[in-house]
């Protein structure tokens, strides 16, 4: 039993496979909260949080989707920050994304019925995620033909402080969306990085 857990954890943690699991996570995700929305006539984006669709009838497709997508992303974190331990950012800002990954399924496996422990999740979530993805910035901006990528990647944490700080509206679905979404776009740019780079051995 001991040796198939090995080897399904050293088959995930391959970067050629961790990158497909990077492409397919955060897909996977956006399918689920897109199905919970078209299907949750009453949701408001000014008015609602997404979480609140953790606790409606089609919180099973919600929960699990973060749930499922927060797992396999962090399966990707960690081969990320494998892929780039050489560079003190990038491994940092790797590691606070898997935290982040983590957060994201805690929220699916607390929503919002488990009162202030989904608070902490969903706040977890989000700081970490901003600040992950600042230092990512910071990392391949510093790294020669990384730039482009560091840019997308500190755009995304300076989006989410932007959105959190300047929009006022009863929910928080928007600056929610506003922070969570355009990582999707960094996470599959980070699988494509992966990917290259075991590609050229």
């Amino acid at each position: 039993m001991m040796g198939i857990m090995k080897g399904c954890l050293k088959r995930i943690s391959d970067p050629y496979f961790a990158s497909w699991i990077g492409i397919l996570a955060p897909l996977y995700t956006i399918l689920s909260i897109g199905i919970s929305i078209a299907f949750s006539p009453w949701f408001s984006w000014t008015n609602n949080a997404l979480s609140d669709l953790g606790v409606s009838p089609l919180a099973p497709i919600f929960n699990s989707g973060l749930i499922i997508g927060g797992i396999l992303s962090s399966f990707f974190s960690m081969a990320l920050a494998r892929a780039e331990r050489q560079s003190l950012p990038c491994y940092l800002g790797s590691i606070l994304l898997l935290l982040a990954c983590l957060s994201l399924a805690g929220i699916g496996i607390f929503p919002e019925s488990f009162g202030r422990l989904h608070f902490y999740v969903s706040l977890a979530f989000f700081v970490l995620l901003i600040i992950a993805s600042i230092i990512l910035g910071i990392g391949f901006m510093m790294r020669p033909g990384t730039k482009p990528l560091g840019i997308l990647s500190a755009s995304v944490g300076i989006l989410g402080i932007l959105a959190w700080t300047t929009m006022r509206f009863p929910g928080v679905a928007i600056p929610e969306a506003i922070s969570a979404f355009p990582a999707s776009i960094l996470l599959l740019a980070l699988s494509l990085r992966l990917r290259r780079r075991e590609n050229l051995g």
